[in-house]
Formats: C-alpha cells, sequence, structure tokens
C-alpha cells in the first residue's frame, strides 16, 4: 500500500477539542470502586528488596493497591546482538538521510526482558491514541456492559479530521452503528470517521483515568500529544496481562487488534502465518512524515513486542523501514530453538 503525499492530519487536535467540549456535560458516575479522593492517582513504586525493579499500582482504592506492572529499570544483555544489529540498520538509514529518527522497543511478554533503541525521544502517536479509546470503553463496559451495544447515529462524514493517508472503508451516512461496530471500524480500518464518533460519545473521565492509572500525563486540551515508545508500550502490556481489564475483555481487545488490515508496516517483516496483535499511526505535516506501529507477536514460545516510532520525509520510506527492522528482530526469535 502507498501513501498520498503532504497531507497535513489534524484529527489529534479536533478530538482534544471534541473531548473538552464533551467533558463539559455531565459523565457517567461508577459505582465501585469508590475512589478514596476526588482525583484518581497513581505511584511508581520502587520495590525495598530490589533497586533494579519498580511498580505500577492503581491508588484509587482505601485497603487494596492492585498491581498492573513491574518493571524492570535496566535493560536486558540477553538481547545485545539483536540490538547491535538493529543499531547497524538504523546508523545506515540515518547515513543516507531516509530516516530523522528512529526509536525500537522490543521485549520479551513471558520473562519482561526488554531494550529500547533511543528512549529518549517522543512522538505523536496519531492513530496510535485509538488503543485508549477501545480500553476506555471496555473500562466502562466492566460496570455497563449495554455500552458496547449502544446504537450511535452517524449523519454525515466530518469534514475536519480525516486526512488520511491509509484508508480504505468507509462509513454510511445517515446510519446507525453499535459502540461494538464502530470499535471495530476504528481498529480493522483506523476509519477516522468511527473514531470522532465514538470520542463524541465516550467517557471522558474514564479516558483521562487511563492514562493516571498508567502513571503517564494526559493529552493536553490543545496542541500536539507526545509520547516515548517506553511509555507507549504500558497499553500493550496491561492488556497482554489483563492487569487492567478483565481478562475475557483483555482477550477481547488483542483479539481485535489482531483485525488490522494495515499490513506494510512490522507485519511485513514477518510470517503471515504468525498472529499479531497490532496498531500503526501516521501524520504529515508539511514535509515532515511520522510513521509508527506497535504490536504483539505471538511466536510460538515465544511472543514478544516489537515498537517502532520513526520520523522522516517520506511514509513509503519509513513503511520500508518498519518493515525492515520488523525482520531483523523476527528473524531473530523465530530461529530460537524453543521457538
Amino acid at each position: 500500500m502507498r501513501f498520498m503525499n503532504k497531507k497535513v492530519s489534524i484529527l489529534t487536535t479536533l478530538i482534544a477539542c471534541v473531548l473538552v467540549f464533551a467533558a463539559s456535560y455531565a459523565i457517567p458516575k461508577l459505582s465501585k470502586p469508590k475512589p478514596v479522593s476526588s482525583a484518581d492517582s497513581t505511584a511508581t513504586m520502587t520495590t525495598d528488596n530490589n533497586a533494579s525493579l519498580d511498580q505500577i499500582r492503581l491508588k484509587h482504592y482505601e485497603y487494596i493497591q492492585p498491581l498492573l506492572m513491574t518493571n524492570s529499570i535496566a535493560e536486558s544483555n540477553s538481547m545485545q546482538g539483536l540490538r547491535n544489529r538493529l543499531e547497524t540498520y538504523i546508523g545506515q538509514v540515518k547515513s543516507n538521510q531516509i530516516v530523522e529518527d528512529v526509536s525500537v522497543y522490543v521485549r520479551k511478554m513471558e520473562n519482561g526482558e526488554w531494550f529500547c533503541i533511543n528512549p529518549g525521544q517522543t512522538y505523536n502517536p496519531a492513530s496510535m491514541i485509538k488503543i485508549i479509546y477501545i480500553m476506555t470503553y471496555l473500562k466502562e463496559a466492566e460496570y455497563n456492559p449495554g455500552v458496547l451495544n449502544k446504537r450511535v447515529y452517524f449523519s454525515t462524514h466530518f469534514k475536519e479530521g480525516n486526512q488520511q493517508n491509509i484508508k480504505n472503508f468507509t462509513l454510511r451516512e445517515n446510519s446507525y452503528y453499535t459502540v461494538k461496530d464502530l470499535m471495530s471500524y476504528m481498529i480493522e480500518y483506523s476509519d477516522n470517521d468511527a473514531t470522532l464518533l465514538l470520542a463524541q460519545n465516550m467517557n471522558v473521565a474514564l479516558y483521562s483515568r487511563v492514562f493516571t492509572d498508567l502513571d503517564l500525563p494526559s493529552p493536553p486540551s490543545v496542541g500536539e500529544y507526545f509520547i516515548s515508545p517506553v511509555d507507549y508500550s504500558k497499553f500493550f502490556r496491561v492488556l497482554y496481562s489483563a492487569s487492567y481489564l478483565r481478562p475475557d475483555l483483555s482477550e477481547a481487545a488483542l483479539e481485535l487488534l489482531t483485525k488490522s488490515t494495515f499490513k506494510d508496516g512490522i507485519c511485513a517483516g514477518i510470517d503471515p502465518n504468525v498472529k499479531i496483535a497490532h496498531k500503526f499511526g501516521e501524520r504529515i505535516i508539511g514535509t515532515s512524515a511520522q510513521l509508527h506501529e506497535f504490536g504483539i507477536v505471538f511466536l510460538k514460545n515465544e511472543p514478544y513486542m516489537i515498537g517502532v516510532m520513526s520520523k522522516g520525509n517520506s511514509l513509503n520510506e519509513l513503511t520500508d523501514i518498519l518493515a525492515q527492522i520488523s525482520r531483523i528482530t523476527y528473524n531473530e526469535f523465530a530461529q530460537k530453538p524453543n521457538s
């Protein structure tokens, strides 16, 4: 798939405005859990017995602090060979001025070993923010299962926020859609009409709470939002461990992410018979392009997460870079005897 060039996406800014507007109206209240204070907060905690680990726990209960994730602060040395190969490739494409910045995050899902190349760089996640929309609606479904079957009326295509360079699906105007259907269209086809419609009907308090619970800054009401690859990996981590949503809802979220029709990024670098739960995001401002993708590759006996975030001059070139980084990583994991 190739892209239309030099289109400016303003979806992120428009969504922020929609959320600010929606926040001025009554937001459904949850009966449980009862917050200790008016603000939900999550603190990063360091274990006493091992200074190399820290933890993120939910902090809005009175007597418990459920564990969301435990982080090894130090990067793993066991994947140094893979890291070296990726750094060599990235150095080549940067020296050829094909790409401006690239960050790569790799994590073994079973034992938590990880590394990140260029971890300090931040990027506009663009459509990758849609995963948080899924998590928001599924979190509400824990208390209000009917929300997924709520019917929403779609009158006409949004004039703004719809400059998609990757588009192979269109909602029908003057039609009703369930929230569940809109979620599918938003993830499978990355459809921006479905996204904006969901934003208008979303529980804004729960949306903000996802960021707070994961110890992340919330998107600003106005302007761009930027996130590092290490921070973005948290969304996939809590889905895989089912530590934020119920197991059945976490399973549903990852299953939906396996249905994405975008196959030109990290999917192009792995065996097509291997399932991958993934989400991409693309953005063009003037002559500057950004293309990112995160996913969990369900390789037998060795599931791993890979995330690539990149900036450059061309979406086409960035797509090839994502595919090659994915290919190098997949070959490393696939050749292991236990894989």
